[in-house]
């Protein structure tokens, strides 16, 4: 069995190998890792090779020089490429670029000005990887974790014969929350969810075959603890239905991101995106972390031992989708008629069945109309990103822009894409005037 690692510099692989280490059936697999960042990929291989010693896992370490030669004959691809740049330098720059035209992004990895940015630069790579996937491992599923998780699924899909699923927390770790809400067990809890990624609607919750959607919708409107949750109570409140993500991501979606026009502005306990980068990287525990980490790679620091899966669950993935037996998990797949109000090709994170044919979901029906108008509004702006960024268009990243919901006229489009291209130079260079 061989595991391909594609960005394996990032910490999440850390995560990743323990959860690999932790299940039998991938006993002896060979882990390839390939990242152009070379110091932080040896790291992970360090971190990685002492956790199958801790845990007699034998597996086999290998790192790549050429993608080819991590990709050759894989069984799996597991991919967390990041274009934030060192530090998040080149995502700073997004946002003090768009900032400069009054717009306050509160995340921007995924809708807004530097969400398309980010589509722009990351799908191009994702679509390389694709096409080397396509030759070196053509059976082969990528598991993609990387943002704008909707366009680069999407991108794959539409312009590749490779399988893609793609992975985020945001559903599990909320049901995590409604279950200390409700003093149930969170694994007890049955829920229906769709949307695309970073705005996923709970349609409906059971627990034990009965519905408890409306006990829940109470105790959240009642309780006081959310204040990084104002915006999603807001809408709860209004729409009926819990939008998950988070404020910082949600807010995004919807036009209440541009009634601010400076970072003192920011409403809903929010903060500018600048300033958290800068708070992250000022912080004493992002430093540790990463001197830990070298430490851990060496010996001279304890290994981070976790008995709990992570909500990817990467090592059962991994299993149900070579081995068997099917699991249920929330993933980002193309929605082949779950959400029959959608499109069939649209990307939704909804609840699939996980195992040896691919990810397939399990059938929602028709989403309300208030939930089915914003998720729409997104497919279809999230389309024009992935044909704008496959084909280095100009005019499609334009009208992009145009149909996304933090851009408030038609003069706005130009002044934007000029921006971003002057803040990211290079990165950015098939889409200048």
């Amino acid at each position: 069995m061989k595991i391909a690692y594609i960005g394996a510099g990032s910490h999440f692989f850390e995560l990743v190998t323990i959860e690999i280490s932790q299940t039998p059936e991938l006993r002896g697999a060979t882990i390839s890792l390939y990242d152009i960042a070379h110091e932080p990929m040896m790291l992970i291989e360090g971190v990685g090779r002492r956790l199958s010693e801790h845990y007699g896992a034998e597996l086999k370490f290998e790192v790549c020089t050429e993608l080819a030669q991590a990709l050759d004959g894989a069984d799996a691809v597991i991919s967390s490429i990041g274009v934030h740049g060192p530090g998040q330098a080149w995502h700073k720059l997004d946002v003090e670029a768009v900032a400069e035209l009054g717009i306050m992004q509160t995340t921007g990895d995924t809708v807004g000005p530097t969400g398309i940015s980010q589509g722009l630069r990351i799908i191009p790579p994702y679509l390389e990887l694709a096409r080397a996937m396509e030759r070196y491992c053509p059976d082969s599923i990528l598991l993609n974790h990387s943002n704008p998780m909707g366009a680069i699924c999407r991108a794959v899909n539409k312009y590749s014969k490779i399988k893609i699923i793609g992975y985020c927390h945001n559903v599990i770790n909320a049901l995590t929350r409604f279950g200390a809400l409700l003093d149930v067990a969170p694994e007890q809890l049955d829920p229906v969810v769709a949307g695309v990624n970073h705005q996923t609607w709970l349609l409906s919750l059971r627990h034990r075959g009965k519905d408890i959607y409306p006990q829940l919708r109470q105790k959240l409107l009642e309780t006081t603890e959310h204040q990084d949750r104002k915006f999603t109570m807001e809408l709860l409140d209004l729409m009926g239905l819990y939008l998950m993500g988070g404020d910082r991501h949600i807010i995004e979606f919807f036009p209440h991101s541009r009634v601010p026009a400076r970072p003192e502005d920011i409403g809903y306990a929010l903060k500018w995106r600048r300033d958290m980068i800068t708070e992250k990287l000022l912080s004493e525990e992002l430093t540790k972390n990463a001197a830990d980490l070298g430490k851990r790679a060496t010996g001279e620091a304890p290994l981070i031992l976790r008995e709990k899966l992570s909500p990817e669950a990467m090592g059962q993935q991994i299993r149900a989708l070579m081995f068997g037996p099917d699991m249920v998990h929330i993933v980002n797949v193309p929605n082949n008629g779950a959400v029959t109000n959608l499109p069939p090709w649209a990307v939704v994170e909804m609840k699939c069945v996980v195992g040896q044919h691919g990810a397939h979901p399990v059938h929602v029906g028709e989403m309300p109309a208030q939930a089915a108008r914003w998720t729409l509004a997104q497919i279809y702006a999230h389309e024009l990103v992935v044909d704008a960024a496959a084909e280095g268009c100009r005019e499609k990243a334009l009208q992009a822009l145009a149909c996304d919901p933090m851009v408030r006229d038609f003069h706005e489009p130009r002044m934007i894409l000029d921006a971003l291209v002057a803040a990211q130079g290079d990165r950015l260079s098939p889409f200048r005037a």
